[in-house]
């Protein structure tokens, strides 16, 4: 992680490289002033010193070129409380051997070494970890290391710190290398909703199209004489017997069910204060439960969230079905983070074409209600829309005479933070999750 001018992790600047130059300069005096007195022994002591001081000098400029690093895991998308194998790959692609070497990675919060407990805990709140080695010439070797997953996240490791220098251990070569862009996607918890309702689903949709999408077989509407390219299941048998000619059976058209998951990602009334930590993670289960309780259910599903996310994240996702629909909204949530730069009523309304299609489903979810939100949604059950209010704030759900409220606290509440910010408000968290950055 890039702070303060270098990358976290990374060894401060060699403090005793001066004293060393200075070392260097000392011998040359010596040695000239031993030749000029004709004192053999010092000449000969200062020249060997000489000698083990360039040639360690030489070896510690050499010792990182050539030394391959590569960080990988056994996968890129887990759940929370999974354990993944984090790989590193150290190789030595020269002939000259590499005494000492260490690497220092940086796990951000939400990621704990398991086994590893003497790790110490890094002042931006992850932990720091550091491996030994040495690699004799064209040596490769790998270190596995398993980690538990506690939180949900974005986590990305860019830049690795490594270490390295002569046999003797007089000087110190620091290099911050790249070991391939490493990218971990920590899905939010999800939970059984049986008692959420949902309209009962078809098999291929619930509502006449005057549009055919496709040949709904629940609903016949007669028969016609076949055609090339018909399909032979749809052939009508006891028609074709009594007139003797081949007829098919043809069905009304009709459109999937769908439902949208719109996401509210502010928690506090006034969010340049804040943000609730615990609310937001509820918030974040809970979308991703109600959208895969809907996907189960056979509805096309979608999600809109006004919460900023990670690089390469979106906060819409059209309405789709299948297990790749359900992964796309999973990682939306996963990246969520606890700044918003627009509301959910405007993000809303200005991808409501695509985003939110007639007679859809609306599932609300949410810990802080808005004026303008609250009036976009109730609009939407003005027009038809069947609309859900799922409530995981902290404090008793809203009473809203237009939409109807859910209390779902019980299902997925959390622990309330007890941290101080600085605006002296122990419910709120001033600053972002350590976890959503560029680890290295």
């Amino acid at each position: 992680m890039y702070m303060q001018g270098r990358w976290v992790g990374q060894a401060p600047d060699d403090p005793g490289k001066v004293i060393r130059e200075l070392f260097v300069v000392l011998l040359l005096i010596v040695m000239i002033v031993g030749a000029a007195t004709g004192s053999a022994l010092v000449v000969a002591l200062s020249g060997l010193a000489f000698v083990v001081t360039i040639t360690a000098r030489l070896w510690s400029a050499l010792s990182l070129e050539e030394v391959r690093y590569t960080l990988s895991s056994d996968t890129t998308h887990a759940f929370i409380g999974d354990e993944i194998e984090l790989v590193q790959s150290i190789e030595n692609r020269k002939p000259l051997p590499v005494p000492w070497l260490r690497i220092t990675e940086f796990l951000p919060q939400g990621l704990e070494l398991v086994g590893k407990e003497d790790q110490f805990i890094d002042y931006v709140g992850g932990t720091t970890m550091e491996e030994t080695a040495s690699l004799g010439r064209y040596e490769r070797m790998r270190r596995r290391h398993r980690v538990k997953l506690l939180a949900r996240g974005h986590y990305q490791v860019s830049h690795s710190a490594l270490a390295s220098g002569d046999l003797f251990g007089l000087y110190v070569k620091n290099k911050s290398v790249d070991p391939h862009r490493w990218n971990l996607i920590v899905y939010p918890d999800t939970v059984p909703l049986p008692d959420l309702d949902l309209a009962a689903a078809r098999p291929i949709g619930d509502a006449l199209s005057r549009v055919p999408i496709w040949r709904d077989p629940t609903r016949p509407a007669g028969v016609r004489e076949y055609r090339p390219g018909d399909p032979v299941k749809t052939i009508d048998w006891k028609t074709t017997a009594r007139r003797n000619e081949l007829f098919v059976r043809v069905f009304d058209p009709s459109v999937s069910q769908y439902a949208v998951v719109l996401t509210e990602g502010n928690t506090t009334d006034r969010p340049w204060e804040g943000f609730r930590l615990d609310v937001l993670e509820s918030v974040a289960s809970c979308a991703a439960s109600v959208a895969r309780h809907a996907l189960d259910s056979g509805f096309r599903t979608g999600l809109i969230v006004n919460s900023t996310v990670s690089l390469g994240g979106q906060n819409v996702v059209r309405p789709a079905s299948g297990p790749h629909q359900l992964a796309s909204i999973m990682e939306t949530l996963a990246m969520m983070r606890p700044v918003t730069m627009s509301s959910l009523h405007n993000l809303a309304m200005a991808n409501a074409r695509d985003a939110i299609p007639a007679g859809a489903s609306i599932f609300f979810v949410t810990g802080q209600m808005r004026e303008n939100t609250v009036a976009y949604v109730s609009e939407l059950a003005g027009r038809g829309h069947p609309v859900t209010t799922l409530w995981v704030g902290r404090d008793d759900p809203p009473v809203l005479p237009v939409l109807n409220v859910r209390d779902y606290r019980q299902v997925f509440g959390r622990p309330k933070p007890t941290d101080e910010s600085m605006f002296g408000r122990p419910d709120l968290h001033n600053t972002l999750e350590t976890r959503e950055g560029i680890v290295g």
